[in-house]
């Protein structure tokens, strides 16, 4: 793995706080001391709980964490077949099969660092690592492939749910012949999709796919600006894609530039409190975001950064790092922050800037990712959510808002916990490339 250098030292009284929480939080997660609020049952699976665990085993030292990872993904395989079909990354089949992947990677580093024993008993890798004949994964990625054949001219092309997170599960399943075919699929797909207008290629979120909520907003369906659910995330992928062994470059090129292209003509003028809009829907005008992941700057330049040093183009490094600079200069009592998962929360502002940190080792970036990183602790509440975590959700239709216990990675206390780790210890995060934020580097 990459150097990855902790932002809290030791000496730091903020780490002790913050690794309280993670020992809370893994404690609440086995114990089940809690009541999953209703929206987050939507979403979470029971095998997000082997990511924190996974990441435990590494950044303690300890093959116990590693054991219960296991236990956590047998169940998880155990229990696929009684699943409603989804296959999303967040919450669906694929995102079983990333975190089985990922994880499988992250248990040879263990097992070797360790020296453990040929016995499944003692080392859980035995349990995972298949060779090319007993691939626990070939099921996944058979339905993925032929749910990726069949006609569907308005289908969902984002990172949660569509075309973008399959890729991200082919990506991380690279360089087997199925994750090829997958990669190069997708990017069929998006090219079939992809609209071309005068100022650049864009693809359309279609009405049929959008809340309840957000139909009578928008029966038209909308443009999607946010790294979850639009555009950015396709760029990225695009980038990614981009291999002589999956996709023509020029056919590539093509579609990267001139999404690009489009996402910079829709940036809002320079006295908007947000540079990006979370989408834009034809005849409205666009409104201001927030500094967030899923729809927000932050969550844009994060993305953007890595496709800018990946192309090489010096235009699009300028303009990544002009936003970067808008969200350092954000002020925080406008930031839109209430709560601290990765998705709009507190923990996803702090992990990002140090994400970006570890990479551009701007100072600026270490001090705002402590700065956030100290916010969310506060927000820890004794005796609420899960490990002291509890979520702000809107429920559909949008009401009054609620405090839930949310275990999820992406939404909840997983999460959270994750990006604590990541902040006291010397282990890289690379869970986050399921979020896009770090470089795919096997393709």
């Amino acid at each position: 793995m990459a150097e990855w250098v902790p932002l809290l030292s030791d000496s730091d009284e903020t780490t002790a706080l913050a690794s309280e929480a993670v020992d809370s939080i893994a404690q609440s997660l086995i114990n089940r001391d809690y009541v999953i609020g209703k929206e987050a049952s939507y979403h979470y699976r029971p095998y997000e709980d082997a990511l924190l665990y996974a990441y435990l085993a590494l950044a303690r030292d300890d093959i116990h964490w590693a054991h219960r990872a296991a236990e956590c993904l047998n169940s998880a395989i155990d229990r696929a077949d009684e699943e409603t079909g989804y296959l999303g990354l967040f919450g669906g089949l694929a995102g079983l099969g990333w975190t089985l992947e990922h994880i499988s990677k992250l248990f040879r580093h263990l097992s070797s660092s360790n020296d453990a024993t040929d016995s499944p008993a003692a080392n859980p890798v035995a349990i995972f690592t298949e060779d090319d004949e007993d691939d626990l994964l070939a099921d996944v990625d058979a339905l993925i492939l032929r749910e990726l054949r069949r006609d569907d001219p308005s289908r969902c092309y984002d990172l949660i749910s569509g075309l973008v997170g399959f890729g991200t599960y082919f990506m991380e399943r690279w360089p087997k012949k199925t994750a090829v075919q997958g990669i190069a699929a997708i990017f069929d797909q998006l090219e079939l999709l992809a609209e071309v207008t005068d100022v650049g290629i864009t693809w359309r979120s279609n009405p049929d796919l959008l809340p309840d909520s957000d139909k009578v907003k928008c029966p038209d369906g909308c443009y999607n600006l946010g790294v979850a659910h639009g555009i950015p995330a396709i760029i990225y992928f695009l980038s990614t894609a981009s291999h002589p062994d999956i996709v023509n470059i020029d056919r590539a090129n093509r579609l990267l530039e001139g999404a690009m292209s489009w996402l910079i003509a829709h940036q809002l003028p320079h006295t908007a409190r947000s540079r990006f809009s979370p989408w834009i829907i034809r005849g409205q005008e666009p409104i201001e975001g927030r500094l967030a992941w899923c729809y927000g700057d932050l969550g844009i330049a994060a993305v953007l950064l890595q496709v800018a040093r990946r192309s090489g183009r010096t235009d699009w490094q300028e303009f990544a790092h002009a936003l970067l600079d808008h969200c350092l200069a954000w002020p925080s009592q406008v930031s839109g922050v209430h709560d601290a998962p990765l998705c709009h929360g507190a923990t996803g502002v702090a992990h990002i800037f140090n994400r970006i940190y570890q990479g551009d080792h701007d100072a600026r970036c270490r001090d705002a990712a402590l700065e956030w990183y100290k916010r969310a602790l506060v927000m820890r509440r004794h005796g609420n959510g899960i490990g002291g975590f509890a979520s702000l959700t809107v429920p559909e239709p949008a009401q009054s808002i609620v405090w839930e216990a949310n275990p999820g990675f992406v939404d909840g206390a997983i999460g959270i916990a994750l990006a604590l780790i990541a902040a006291t210890t010397p282990i890289e995060p690379r869970w986050d490339q399921s979020m896009l934020l770090s470089a795919i580097t096997t393709v």
